[in-house]
């Protein structure tokens, strides 16, 4: 299938819209037409390591209950007619077809994207009022979903108590629309939003990761420790003496407060190589059978494809262009050449084993793709 995102101008979007105000976007995608049936993606939910929910606003045991997969069959015809919700996450991984939907979202950098959430719900499916904590387009697929939205976050929200989901107490929209196939709603970070299934809808929900600041923190401890940088550790060489043994002293907060600092101030290469595979990490690994070590020969012998879940990036920095990929970094030697098959390498998602030649004419480009393929973040179409 050949997505095309319709009529759209990134730039006057960013500029007026990302991380700003809702944005509703009527026929992004013309024509549309799901590649996945609900069938199918209840199919999909049955199957290990696919991350799936059903949320049960009547029905359940109790209002708002939410059940985990995988399910099996039997788990789906038990189900009331109306008001439950399927989520499957992560969709793209699963369905190749589906990946090429996130490349129409390029504009935004490939570290921002997380994945594709895909929901069915027939009449009156819905998983509630809330706020999420990451940008989102809400892509309808099928059927028609109302939604209504704030235009702001809300101030100091009060959640429902007694249900698993976090959902809101009290919930006051400023804008209400009917979604219909090909239609797209944007919405920034800790906008309140509800969406109800008018019959029987899919929805596509494109989704966008923020690293925390103390997961940026905690990617910058571990390079340091790999760096060889020995641990700080607090001291006291001006101990206080007059003051009770059990007292947490004003000074001593200070000290340690100045030690946390210190642990930031690394040098500038620690930082790049904290972020690079902090953005890069995925829990790709190669299979425990596939130990032998690759060659080129190997790499040769038919088309190669980026694995589901590998994030590939790159820096290009002073003399070296640094390679990121699945919380790993491989490091070339700087070049307009190299870095032109670098930029050709992270954009697309398969290789064909004329491109792979062109690439291996190279000798450090040769060691990345072994290196990419030693470590499972690209393995050979079959």
């Amino acid at each position: 299938m050949i997505w095309r995102l319709q009529g759209f101008d990134a730039g006057d979007f960013v500029s007026r819209y990302w991380q700003k105000r809702p944005c509703l976007l009527r026929g992004a995608f013309a024509e549309f037409e799901s590649p996945i049936s609900p069938e199918e993606l209840a199919g999909l939910a049955c199957e290990d390591g696919v991350h799936s929910r059903l949320v049960l606003e009547r029905g359940g045991t109790s209002p708002w209950q939410v059940r985990y997969g995988p399910f099996e069959e039997r788990d789906f015809v038990t189900l009331p007619e109306t008001h439950y919700s399927l989520l499957v996450s992560e969709c793209e991984k699963w369905l190749p077809e589906l990946a090429g939907l996130l490349d129409q979202f390029r504009f935004i950098p490939d570290w921002r994207i997380d994945d594709l959430m895909v929901s069915y719900a027939p009449r009156g499916g819905s998983v509630g009022a809330h706020v999420d904590e990451y940008d989102v387009f809400l892509l309808q697929a099928m059927g028609r979903r109302r939604w209504r939205y704030t235009a702001g976050r809300p101030t100091a929200p009060r959640l429902k108590e007694g249900v698993e989901l976090a959902l809101l107490e009290e919930f006051s929209p400023d804008h209400e629309a009917v979604l219909e196939p090909g239609d797209m709603l944007y919405l920034p970070p800790g906008i309140a939003h509800h969406g109800v299934a008018l019959d029987r809808c899919m929805t596509y929900s494109i989704g966008f990761r923020a690293p925390s600041a103390s997961s940026l923190v905690e990617s910058l401890v571990l390079e340091s420790e790999r760096s060889g940088d020995p641990a700080r550790r607090y001291r006291d060489p001006d101990l206080e003496l007059d003051r009770d043994p059990a007292e947490i002293t004003a000074r001593e907060i200070e000290r340690l407060r100045a030690l946390a600092g210190e642990m930031l101030e690394q040098p500038g290469d620690v930082w790049r190589d904290a972020i690079g595979k902090l953005l890069s990490d995925s829990p790709v690994m190669r299979e425990a059978g596939d130990a032998q070590p690759v060659h080129i020969s190997d790499l040769l012998a038919g088309a190669w494809t980026r694995h589901p879940e590998t994030r590939l990036l790159y820096l290009a920095d002073g003399d070296e262009i640094r390679c990121y990929y699945n919380g790993r970094v491989h490091a070339l030697p700087t070049g307009d050449e190299i870095l032109d098959r670098v930029r050709t390498l992270c954009g697309r998602r398969e290789w064909s084993r004329d491109f792979i030649a062109t690439m291996i004419d190279l000798e450090p480009l040769a060691r990345l793709l072994l290196d990419l393929a030693d470590h499972g973040a690209i393995v050979r179409i079959k």
